[in-house]
């Protein structure tokens, strides 16, 4: 085994809260830090290029590969949990929507004890991330490190569906992250001036690289926190086939994500007592909660033929398409500049409720559409495909080990739609998503539906759809949460309970899911974070 050279800190893990600690850390040049990547370097131009965004989250070369256990209630279906595996982590993959979610999501965080976790005292970090296209205010930053933009080129549909959102009386937004949360809009993208993906790595990690007191190591994957007298004194990795240590006379800080921290936690000894037992391993401290209460949102579409002139599948006429990728190349600008959305929603679905409860997002593309050109390749066709969401699901998961053995993947287990309400809200969004479909602005521009081929009608027959094709947003977090009781994995400071230097800074750390995407509520996480461990004061309101 080789032994590396002491740090103050060691990372596992250089996804989105990764980089952000890697940068803050060293901002003190008499930090040393060393961050530990399992994956390789993000330079690659699929990964730059926004409209790639599906074509990156199934590939192998890119991710951890996770799946789900069997779901009992998706018809035996193991569901995909694509991680990121490479500098920027999920952020280098993700759809790269900037949605934070509600100001009630962290006031709730608060009245579940957290003290300094409400929407008051994190909304200075997400400012502090922040590089917005609308300068600063009370709700942007405007010199942040991540670029905040519109939609470069906003679909044709979006006007359509905002009529459509009316009829129904739904409100329409400009800026899911202002003062109004609620509505049918555009949604702004964790995308540069350039044009290219703003990724945690180009955000914050590439620009700290050139500083001497940070080392990051790629290809080197985390197999445990080494624990000496109830305290973390490093990690064991191995690294391009050597097995190595290194030691963090401050803290090891696990970044690793909603699957790899808890993963590591397990391996580590520390999580419930009986289940370690089970796999041969010490327990340096009984933590029943480890991986439990893993969260997503559950979620599923349909597909609608579409009127051509609304869709999106001309742009992928190859030689339209070879135009496009050099007007991005050059000037940042156009259709590859960011994902084709229709229009995305966070709305209120039972009357009289003032819970945001769904989530709605039109998109004029098959999800499988592809490249095509005449004579070599077939379109896939001009459709629209319709998706919907649960923002706040009931049922809840685990992460456990299927083995001691670090390189074996662990058992994920989501038990999505296992509380009877999850199902009947899936049930209600899909209705509610069919008749806005059905108001005359969009329905003069469908054709038939299809997929499904044949059209549920009772709730039985919906239900039936659902459990055979849903699946999650790529949303998993919660499963080392912060919390106010002694049942929780972490305090308020996101330091593992029983356990001395040692902190999670993940999405594993929410306690519940906010009503958004998680990419920058983890990065908010991640600079609050900081200064807790730097015992810096926060920003200034």
């Amino acid at each position: 085994m080789s032994h590396d050279a002491a740090y103050d800190y060691v990372i596992v893990g250089a996804g989105s809260a990764g980089c952000v600690l890697a940068n803050r850390l060293t901002e003190d040049p008499a930090v040393h830090v060393l961050l530990l990547e399992a994956g390789g370097s993000d330079a690659r131009l699929d990964v730059r290029l926004p409209i790639a965004v599906s074509r990156l989250w199934m590939n192998q070369m890119l991710g951890w590969g996770f799946q789900s256990e069997p779901e009992a209630q998706l018809a035996g279906r193991r569901i995909p949990v694509p991680r990121g595996k490479m500098l920027g982590g999920t952020s280098s993959i993700n759809g790269m929507m900037a949605i934070r979610g509600h100001a009630a999501d962290y006031d709730h965080w608060r009245a579940l004890g957290l003290k300094g976790w409400g929407f008051s005292e994190v909304l200075p970090y997400f400012r502090k991330l922040e590089r917005h296209w609308r300068g600063a205010d009370a709700y942007h930053g405007g010199d942040g490190p991540v670029a905040i933009r519109p939609h470069p080129a906003p679909s044709a549909l979006l006007a359509r569906s905002q009529a459509a959102a009316r009829a129904m009386g739904f409100a329409l937004t400009d800026d899911f992250n202002g003062p109004c949360t609620t509505g049918f809009g555009m949604p702004d993208f964790t995308i540069d001036e350039r044009g290219r993906r703003a990724s945690a790595a180009s955000a914050y990690l590439h620009p700290a690289r050139k500083r001497r007191n940070l080392t990051v190591a790629l290809r080197a994957e985390a197999r445990k926190v080494m624990i000496d007298k109830g305290r973390a004194i490093g990690v064991e990795y191995r690294q391009n086939g050597t097995l190595r240590t290194a030691s963090a006379a401050r803290e090891v800080i696990l970044c690793a994500g909603a699957i790899g921290s808890p993963h590591i936690l397990l391996l580590s000894g520390i999580g419930p007592a009986e289940h370690l037992h089970d796999h041969g391993l010490r327990v340096h401290i009984d933590r029943p909660a480890v991986g439990d209460n893993l969260q997503d949102h559950p979620g599923a579409s349909i597909e609608f033929a579409l009127d051509p002139a609304w869709a999106f599948d001309g742009q992928l006429r190859l030689d339209r398409l070879a135009k496009d990728l050099l007007r991005w190349a050059v000037t940042g600008k156009g259709p590859m500049a960011a994902p084709p959305v229709g229009i995305s929603a966070n709305v209120a679905t039972v009357p009289n409720a003032s819970l945001v409860d769904m989530h709605f997002l039109l998109v004029p593309l098959a999800l499988d559409a592809r490249v095509w050109f005449p004579g070599l390749r077939k379109p896939r066709g001009p459709t629209l495909t319709a998706m919907w969401s649960l923002n706040y699901p009931r049922s809840r998961g685990s992460v456990r080990l299927n083995s001691p053995d670090p390189h074996v993947k662990p058992s994920i287990r989501y038990h999505l739609l296992e509380d009877s309400r999850d199902r009947d809200d899936m049930i209600r969004g899909y209705r509610v998503l069919r008749e806005l479909l059905s108001q005359p602005p969009l329905a003069e521009i469908l054709g038939p539906m299809q997929r499904p081929i044949r059209e549920p009608t009772t709730d039985d027959e919906v239900l039936e759809y659902v459990r055979g094709v849903a699946g999650t947003a790529f949303h998993p977090c919660g499963t080392c949460r912060m919390g106010a009781d002694d049942d929780a994995v972490l305090d308020n400071e996101l330091r593992v309970r029983g356990i001395a230097g040692l902190r999670v800074v993940d999405a594993s750390v929410f306690p519940t899911l906010p009503g958004g995407n998680t990419n920058l509520p983890v990065i908010m996480v991640a600079e609050k974070a900081a200064d807790l461990i730097r015992q810096a004061p926060p920003p200034a309101h």
